[in-house]
């Protein structure tokens, strides 16, 4: 046991025999014999076989275990056995690890599992709720039968209403009355009768006037009675007619003529028109909708009227009919069936109306339903399974491949290119690849400079410290390096493992592709930099050079870094004038811009940033001053060096370090001079950019002309965020030269410095309007001759008009077709004749 436990304490490590170590330590000298290292006391890590790692100390006989905690022990034991540390026994060292593939079953498992459970408890719920659906829609169809019921009721009480006003009535005519009623029943399945206070009917319109109807029975003289002594109309139940012999339903309206005599206007129907009037359109044949009077006989039904109208139900059933029961129940039907029945009452006429479906119907409907979206959960799950473990053998073959080229780079090999199948490690293969270019260069650099330190030993110590730096620098850079793509990295990897997630939804799908998007973008121009310092630095660019004012590309910088708020945050001040200079437009806006991006990143926010531009006798002069960190008399003496970086104030704004190197190589390809100034720390700093003045040429300067259709230059202000992106991006595919704005003083700023030919212009801006907006435009004399258009959700003929009298030559309404922005576009800069 204390052997054990001692295993468990000790550093459990391998070695070969002492020979083998003697071996292994004359090939290590051998090696620093030929990179010129002296013996240091840095120690060498000896590898006697994998995998164990052994420090040894020059001149000594004793190795020590690299791992920490390990007590070193006094020699090597010379026998071909395996021992430990600590007691003269070693043994081999394993550590726990797991495959991608592993870690990617896992995780399907992790998300599978619960999902499945979770799929199991929603279709339970899924079920219940499908039940209940049914069950509502039987009850909602109960509804609808109550107020078919309660329309017809009505119309005809309305009816027997405006009969009971009838001037032959009252004057006793009764034949005109006769008449009257037969033809304001004549377009309804209604027929009147007119019954006297003994209950003997004086006319049903159901048979010629003056036919002899037979006297009623006791039941019906005791009805009239009741509502002539009521005096107010009543819905009767089902009775059968006297002049008919079957079924019917009535309005029974009490109304007194002038000679005193009292009456009642009875307006009736068939049962047979009510059983017309039941819902049918795509109600099932097994649907049962049935309809009952007050005293629980049945009135109207959907199936077998004729065997059920005019008896009551099953004795339970009748109960709760006459307890005017409202809501679900489930009992059994006159025929033997068992149902679920919805049960609705009329307020009107005081009837009852059930709708009944077999039990077993609605369990067949919840679970067809249930069953074809568990189909759907498994086939989704299934397709997931087989994505994940397609996306897993692709991954893992990239990962693979990708950690084999970064282990190149160490070693300041190239890694070669390959299609990973995935786009997002093909690009971290191509940086990996370009950044091994650099770091072979920048190797190549380094073992020159010890070289020449050999070969030189006055400077041997000058030259060692050259390297250390460079080797500093270089490593700065590759942490650096690796922060700058690590963190889209990350998001990508976060992104992708969000999208082989089940039920990610569209909204959540869109957002991931965005941020996928945007990070890649971020990738490309990490790369597209590195390649662009590569080639500048290597001096091999080509120079367009031509005569270009300093001041114009002062201004457009500027105007860059505006537009994407780069500035919200820092005073800045210019101070211009014009001065011509022989120079590539294209890369001299990049050494102004890398320059104030240097001061904006080395300057905390609320400081000041000052541009200025001038002539001074033959050259001309860019000088950039910040407030910001300053230069220590160190830092200032290699501020050009590649991968030489400051503290920077905000990581968010932070470069790979090459920016004053790339500025510094532009300067001397066209014959400028860069020099930093600082008086130290936190007193900020100031570059200045000197050329050699040249003669300034009016006519081979760039001159500001309308821009025709497709080429014309745009600025878009617009505050919603979407709509100017989106316009923006359409109208730079279509050729247009686009800037944009967020609210109306931003526009203001970005049409005075950049002067577009044509303004799009949103009327419902934060801080001031279009309407403004235009008419500043418009009283100033450098802004006048921009074209506006007024693009808004404001649609009204007097919206147009206060647009026009503001100053705008065209008005727009959102949303607005593209062609028809583009012809807005066009008219308004070449004057062609209006498209709409």
């Amino acid at each position: 046991m204390s052997n054990l436990s001692n295993r468990k304490q000790s550093c459990i490590t391998y070695c070969r025999t002492s020979t083998q170590f003697r071996q292994n330590r004359q090939i290590t000298q051998r090696s620093r014999e030929r990179s010129g290292k002296p013996h240091q006391q840095a120690s060498d890590w000896f590898t006697a076989a994998k995998p164990v790692l052994w420090r040894y100390h020059p001149g000594s006989e004793t190795p020590s275990c690299n791992l920490t905690g390990c007590r070193p022990y006094s020699t090597i034991p010379s026998a071909r056995t395996l021992k430990l540390c600590n007691n003269g026994n070693f043994l081999p060292i394993t550590f726990p690890t797991m495959k991608v593939r592993t870690h990617i079953a896992l995780l399907v498992a992790a998300i599978l599992v619960p999902t499945i459970l979770f799929s199991a408890a929603v279709l339970n719920v899924l079920l219940t709720a499908e039940r209940k659906a049914a069950l509502r829609s039987m009850q909602e169809l109960a509804r609808a039968s109550v107020n078919v019921m309660d329309r017809e009721m009505t119309f005809a009480m309305a009816t027997a209403q405006a009969l009971s006003t009838s001037r032959n009535l009252h004057e006793g005519n009764f034949e005109a009355f006769y008449a009257q009623a037969k033809t304001t029943n004549s377009d309804r399945a209604i027929s009147a009768a007119l019954i006297d206070e003994t209950g003997q009917q004086v006319f049903n319109t159901v048979r010629p006037f003056g036919t002899r109807i037979p006297a009623p029975n006791a039941a019906a003289k005791a009805r009239v009675k009741k509502v002539i002594d009521g005096g107010r109309p009543v819905f009767s139940d089902l009775i059968k007619g006297s002049a008919t012999g079957k079924f019917v339903v009535s309005v029974e309206y009490p109304v007194t003529i002038h000679d005193g005599r009292r009456f009642v206007v009875n307006e009736w129907m068939f049962s047979e028109h009510l059983n017309a009037l039941l819902p049918a359109n795509d109600i099932p044949a097994s649907w049962l909708i049935s309809v009952f009077d007050k005293r629980g006989i049945t009135i109207a039904r959907n199936i077998n009227p004729d065997k059920f109208v005019g008896k009551p139900p099953r004795p339970e059933r009748l109960r709760t009919i006459l307890a005017g029961f409202e809501g679900l129940s489930r009992a059994y039907t006159r025929d033997g069936i068992e149902m679920h029945g919805a049960w609705e009452r009329s307020s009107i006429t005081g009837w009852s109306v059930g709708v009944g479906v077999p039990v077993s119907e609605i369990e067949k409907i919840a679970v067809h339903s249930v069953a074809l979206t568990a189909g759907g959960f498994l086939i989704t799950i299934l397709l997931a399974v087989a994505g994940a473990m397609l996306f897993s053998r692709r991954l893992i073959s990239a990962i693979d491949q990708a950690s084999a080229s970064a282990e190149a780079l160490p070693a300041y090999r190239i890694p070669p290119v390959a299609d990973l199948r995935v786009e997002e490690m093909n690009r971290l293969q191509m940086a990996l690849h370009r950044a091994g270019h650099l770091l072979v260069a920048g190797e190549a650099t380094r073992q020159r400079s010890l070289e020449e330190a050999k070969n030189a030993r006055i400077h041997a110590e000058q030259a060692q410290k050259i390297a250390e730096d460079q080797n500093r620098a270089k490593d700065e850079f590759l942490a650096m390096l690796g922060h700058e793509l690590r963190n889209p990295l990350a998001a990508i990897a976060s992104g992708v493992t969000l999208l082989n997630m089940p039920d990610i939804g569209s909204e959540r799908f869109s957002k991931v592709k965005a941020i996928i998007q945007r990070q890649t973008r971020h990738l490309s121009h990490l790369v597209d930099e590195l390649l662009d310092a590569h080639r500048i630095l290597s001096g091999k660019i080509r120079l367009a050079k031509s005569p270009t004012d300093l001041k114009v590309v002062v201004e457009s910088c500027l105007a860059s870094l505006e537009a994407r708020g780069a500035t919200r945050t820092h005073e800045v001040s210019v101070f211009a004038s014009s001065a011509v200079v022989q120079a590539d437009p294209t890369r001299l806006e990049q050494m102004i811009c890398n320059l104030l991006d240097n001061a904006l990143k080395y300057t905390p926010e609320g400081g000041s940033i000052t541009l200025r531009v001038l002539a001074k006798g033959e050259d001309a002069i860019v000088e950039v001053t910040d407030s910001g960190i300053g230069l220590s008399p160190e830092l200032l003496d290699k501020a050009f060096d590649v991968f030489v970086q400051g503290k920077v104030i905000n990581r968010a704004k932070g470069g790979l370090g090459i920016g004053l190197a790339v500025v510094n190589s532009l300067a001397k390809l066209h014959g400028a001079e860069l020099t930093a100034y600082s008086a130290g720390i936190n007193q900020g700093s100031t570059f200045t950019l000197r050329f050699p003045l040249a003669a300034a040429d009016p006519a081979a300067l760039p001159q500001r002309t309308a821009g025709a259709a497709g080429t014309a230059r745009v600025l878009i202000i617009e505050d919603n965020r979407d709509v100017r992106e989106m316009t923006s991006l359409i109208l730079c595919e279509l050729g247009f030269a686009v800037h944009t704005a967020v609210d109306g003083e931003s526009g203001l700023q970005a049409a005075s410095t950049i002067l577009p030919d044509v303004a799009l212009v949103d009327i419902d801006l934060p801080g001031i309007s279009g309407y403004e907006v235009a008419e500043k435009l418009k009283s100033d004399c450098a802004t006048e001759g921009i074209k506006l258009i007024a693009v808004t959700g404001y649609g009204q003929a007097t919206d147009q008009q206060k647009a026009r009298d503001a100053g705008f030559e065209m008005h727009l309404t959102k949303p607005v077709p593209i062609e028809e922005l583009a012809d807005a576009i066009a008219y308004v800069t070449r004057q062609e004749p209006d498209p709409r």
